[in-house]
């Protein structure tokens, strides 16, 4: 008994060290593929864009290799995990936005002082209108910020051949947004700067946006960026944890009656449902008379659903026999509905703005959230929380 017992502890000495290195290399795993991307030097940066998926999974293969563990002996969960990120990246290039989101095509008022810049879909509307002409001028007065042009180059531009609203270009000058609207961006992610592939990110969470009044939303993309798909899955998941937190306060202020179940059962096609179960596991042991009302039950659920009329004449005539098939169908019957008194957690919220005042801090919270959560570093030059949360020509109904 004695020689049992030193034998027994090494093995489970033995199998803590081997669990203590696998957490480990995990751990290791996970803090270089969070911090990789912004260690990256330009040129690999532009390496790495031309590698594919495979040679991805051959560089996690070899981390693993590397410290002599091979992916078949890691720990399931882990393998799981590593599975998933594949199927992410796979999906990286079918999710990411397939032409670049700013154009910068700077658009002239009358006067030709530069008003904003629009992307080459709107240019060429004002274009096909009739009210705009092409131009260029020279960025010689420092007025276009971010924009990497030479002051000796011609920068190519719209120039619009009516006043617009509000078209005091003293007044538009001391306008908070005016900066971030004539500004040049750059179509990079905002949080660590990579040019490759990139998704579209509402920074008031898309769901609530959505459900605003058109005046926030009208002419207002102050509040979309560009995030790299690794920044935007990171953003999105504090994102929805303070959407989950918010949905929850609101609906404990509101009482029992706010927890309604989204679904609810149908009972009688829940029913249904049950007889044609019965049928098919339990019909030999059944008494005859309570098959025969259960065959009744489908037999008139399927001909409710027939479309031709022979067929469901001949379905409750009762002459025809259920087959394997029909029992099936009738097995999959979708017994849970939409519940009509639920009230989606979006709409909670944005239920619960009263007036202008508290949609203008909610979105200005979501702008302090995002800059507290991701710290982006390459936002758009003139982008500040404070920045208006209305486009300033539409304001007081303006058209």
């Amino acid at each position: 008994m004695s020689s049992i017992i030193p034998n027994s502890s090494r093995a489970t000495q033995s199998m803590i060290a081997i669990g203590t290195v696998i957490a480990a290399a995990t751990s290791i795993y996970i803090i270089h593929r969070t911090h990789r991307r912004k260690r990256q030097s330009p040129l690999e940066k532009d390496i790495g864009k031309d590698s594919d998926a495979s040679d991805t999974n051959d560089k996690e293969n070899d981390f693993y290799e590397q410290l002599g563990i091979s992916e078949e002996n890691l720990p399931t969960h882990i393998q799981r995990e590593i599975h998933k990120e594949r199927k992410r990246k796979a999906k990286v290039e079918l999710l990411s936005m397939k032409t670049p989101m700013y154009d910068n095509i700077y658009m002239l008022d009358t006067n030709r002082e530069p008003m904003c810049t629009i992307s080459m879909k709107k240019a060429r509307w004002y274009l096909k209108k009739g009210i705009a002409e092409w131009s260029s001028f020279k960025n010689d007065e420092g007025i276009i910020y971010g924009s990497d042009n030479n002051t000796d180059e011609e920068v190519k531009c719209i120039r619009l051949l009516f006043d617009h609203n509000g078209s005091d270009s003293k007044t538009e000058a001391e306008a908070p947004e005016t900066l971030y609207l004539r500004s040049e961006k750059q179509n990079i992610c905002v949080c660590c700067g990579d040019d490759g592939h990139h998704i579209r990110h509402y920074i008031v969470p898309y769901s609530y946006r959505t459900q605003l009044p058109d005046e926030y939303k009208s002419h207002m993309s102050h509040d979309i960026v560009i995030l790299c798909p690794d920044c935007h899955l990171d953003c999105e998941k504090h994102s929805k944890g303070r959407m989950k937190a918010m949905e929850s306060d609101l609906r404990a202020k509101m009482g029992e009656d706010a927890y309604v179940r989204p679904v609810i059962d149908d009972p009688h096609l829940g029913h249904i449902r049950s007889c044609a179960i019965a049928l098919v596991k339990w019909k030999g042991d059944m008494p005859t008379e309570k098959v025969e009302r259960y065959e009744q039950v489908v037999l008139e659920y399927l001909a409710s659903i027939c479309k031709k009329d022979e067929e469901r004449d001949a379905l409750l005539s009762g002459k025809e026999v259920l087959t394997k098939s029909q029992l099936q169908k009738a097995c999959g019957v979708k017994y849970r509905v939409k519940n009509p008194n639920f009230v989606q957690g979006a709409e909670v919220v944005v239920q619960s703005l009263k007036d202008a005042k508290s949609v203008e801090e909610f979105i200005i919270d979501w702008r302090k959230h995002f800059i507290a959560t991701v710290n982006p570093q390459h936002m758009p030059t003139g982008w500040r929380i404070d920045n208006p949360v209305v486009c300033g020509s539409r304001k007081d109904g303006e058209d």
